[in-house]
């Protein structure tokens, strides 16, 4: 049995039918309340962390902490391609996080990595930011049940790899109690939009999410292709999405 390497609770986001990226909006709205400014550092901790390297202009380093060394890989080269410098890759999840590793003046997290000892990893994550620092904490949605082509691509899948996946979409709000934050303001961040994908665009999103090996890759590449053409003749494939996020800061 093939280990879809996700970390605890990663996958009730939909997770294994692909990453979607993150809305421009999303990026504004952290540069505003942060003021941000080209100075400081920021930690992200995230499965698919290079989604974050749009920010490099807005610190004097970033650190990409994620857990799955491919896409690791492409986001290093992505990095290279645009001809970043400033940015530090860490493989692994919240594990590695260590004081040592000094203080930043923004962390994001993605939500999941949170759900196992939260008040506690919380905690630590609000030591490692500076006094005039903040925390996002933040999770991609996919709204509604589950449609067809999700249906089809989750079981290919369970078929072919042979792993618990989830097909809940949570429609609540990331999952923090503001109350519990050891900060003094919070802010709460929702945004809905919809994303419209080719067969062929889903599918490379879900081999990414699934890391399935190598040799497996052509096999499940046309299971998936065939299920989402049966699934959906038209080609197009929609899913309706939401960001929910909170900031945190002193």
């Amino acid at each position: 049995m093939t280990d879809i390497r996700l970390e605890q609770g990663l996958a009730e986001s939909g997770a294994p039918i692909g990453f979607p990226e993150l809305p421009e909006d999303f990026f504004e709205a952290v540069r505003r309340r942060f003021s941000l400014d080209g100075s400081g550092r920021m930690m992200v901790l995230w499965q698919g962390a290079g989604v974050f390297l749009s920010f490099a202009g807005d610190f004097e380093s970033i650190l990409l902490v994620d857990p799955e060394p491919g896409r690791m890989a492409e986001s290093m080269w992505e990095a290279e391609r645009l001809g970043i410098k400033n940015a530090i890759f860490l493989e692994g999840g919240r594990r590695v996080l260590h004081p040592r590793m000094g203080r930043f003046r923004l962390v994001i997290v993605q939500d999941p990595f949170l759900r196992k000892d939260r008040k506690r990893c919380l905690s630590f994550l609000a030591n490692m930011t500076e006094p005039e620092g903040g925390v996002v904490i933040a999770d991609v949605q996919r709204c509604g049940p589950p449609a067809d082509w999700q249906k089809a691509a989750l079981d290919v899948l369970r078929d072919r790899i042979g792993a618990e996946l989830s097909e809940s979409h949570p429609t609540g709000s990331t999952a923090c109690d503001e109350q519990s934050l050891p900060f003094r303001y919070t802010e709460t961040y929702t945004h809905h939009w919809s994303r419209k994908r080719s067969i062929s665009q889903a599918v490379n999103e879900i081999l990414s999410a699934c890391c399935a090996p190598i040799k497996e890759r052509a096999a499940l590449e046309g299971e998936l292709c065939a299920a989402l053409r049966k699934a959906e003749p038209s080609g197009v494939l929609v899913e309706v999405l939401r960001l929910n996020a909170i900031f945190a800061w002193n």
